[in-house]
């Protein structure tokens, strides 16, 4: 071969900067490793010399495996620049080569069909008006989701062969058209656009299925873990009303002695009967979450009010009255902590009207957070990472679960969070 058929670049070599920019924004949110910039600038300007000879050497031995070679020489590049998983990388990347292969066979279908003939400028005018178009909404609508979540839930065995099968079958049909000179548009490209579609059906599909799971699962582990504290908290409650009870009338048998230090049991006395519950709801596990979260208002010198008709909760059972309702006041009183002392305030109430009960937690917020489009607070200051915005999920769990409604809105200076359950039918 002559020294200047290895740099040849033909039309073909565009493929190099369409694979190139659908990796950028498949993996722009993995992690990087240091000196990023210095490694992305040598190596990419070794990964684009190499995609440009090697495919040249290679074409007088082979033909048709041009896109093949470029996309393993990429998968070299991003193995270099990245700090994340190989199976993130090669996902990310097996992600962005669907996508180009979707834009690229969307292209020759219009333009054979349609453009045949137009002018080179007219060509590259609409290859570069598809690619950012299809590429945009990609990125926008999924690409930009799935990469913020970091695939926590990498897919499953089964899902790779799935995924890396579609993946050869792609390259395969490219080189069987390549090899035998099948050229038909209408043979071509709809087989291959479907195989696009696929593979991207299966690299989204199972990922968001495996989340979804994992979801669940830690719902569950949360749920589980609720219990035990609950069950915790309800033996502590009771017991220290069972002994505040017994000393508030202790120090009253005290009082009626000669001479007692009457301004100092007062004291004692008060303090006593704030340990002492003062929620008679109707509702035993509403009771032991609001004397809990009282004292821990008090602590945190927060006003906490209610008005509560725990009554109309009975067609709930306790375990999801204590997480409904232990969950959502944690939240308020998480929020309440970043606030100034004079305007911590929350208040619940809940009461039925007809068939449907309403639940409202409402309290003091200055800068409201960003919600979700599912509309739940995208962040969480809780420390215990494991179950990192777990609290809300779990409310909107229990919620859906009695067929209710769950909604976040913001009213002047308040958080507010509104429940409606219908109760025709559990009644």
């Amino acid at each position: 071969m002559e020294k200047m058929d290895l740099f040849r670049i033909t039309q073909a070599h565009g493929y190099i900067f369409q694979i190139f920019f659908a990796e950028v924004l498949c993996t722009r949110y993995l992690p990087k490793k240091k000196n990023f910039l210095l490694r992305a600038l040598t190596s990419g300007m070794i990964f684009l010399l190499l995609s440009v000879v090697l495919p040249n050497i290679i074409s007088n031995y082979v033909s048709g495996v041009f896109s093949f070679t470029v996309f393993f020489l990429s998968l070299g590049f991003w193995q270099f620049c990245l700090a994340a998983d190989s199976q993130e990388i090669l996902y990310s990347c097996m992600l962005a080569l669907f996508i180009q292969n979707l834009s690229s066979n969307v292209y020759n279908v219009i333009f054979y069909s349609i453009f045949y003939g137009a002018p080179v400028t007219v060509q590259f005018s609409l290859s570069v008006i598809l690619m950012l178009l299809i590429y945009s909404v990609f990125y926008f609508l999924i690409i930009k989701r799935f990469a913020k979540e970091r695939l926590e839930n990498m897919l499953s065995n089964t899902a790779w062969i799935w995924l890396i099968a579609v993946g050869i079958f792609v390259f395969f049909l490219h080189y069987l058209f390549w090899m035998y000179g099948i050229r038909d548009v209408w043979v071509v490209y709809p087989p291959l656009i479907l195989c696009d579609i696929l593979g991207l059906g299966v690299a989204l599909g199972f990922v968001e299925l495996r989340t979804r799971n994992a979801d669940n699962e830690n719902l569950r582990q949360l749920l589980e873990l609720e219990k035990k504290q609950f069950e915790m908290t309800r033996s502590n409650v009771e017991f220290v009303n069972r002994n505040a009870h017994d000393l508030k009338h202790y120090i009253h048998k005290i009082q009626r002695l000669e001479n007692p230090e009457t301004e100092e049991l007062e004291k004692v006395l008060t303090k006593v009967e704030a340990y002492e519950s003062a929620f008679q709801t109707g509702n035993a596990a509403l009771d032991v979450v609001l004397t809990e979260k009282k004292l821990l208002c008090q602590q945190e010198k927060i006003s906490f009010t209610c008005m509560v008709d725990g009554e109309a909760l009975n067609f709930m059972k306790t375990l999801d009255v204590a997480s409904l309702f232990g969950n959502g006041l944690d939240n308020a009183i998480e929020h309440e902590r970043k606030e100034a002392v004079e305007k911590r305030y929350i208040f619940l109430k809940v009461f039925q009207k007809g068939s449907f009960v309403s639940v409202r937690i409402e309290n003091y917020c200055s800068h409201f957070p960003e919600l979700s489009p599912e509309g739940l607070p995208v962040a969480s200051s809780k420390k215990d990472a494991a179950f990192h915005g777990y609290g809300t999920k779990s409310m909107q769990y229990i919620v859906e679960k009695y067929n209710g409604n769950l909604r976040i809105s913001e009213e002047g200076n308040l958080f507010v969070v509104s429940m409606l359950f219908p109760t025709g039918q559990y009644l």
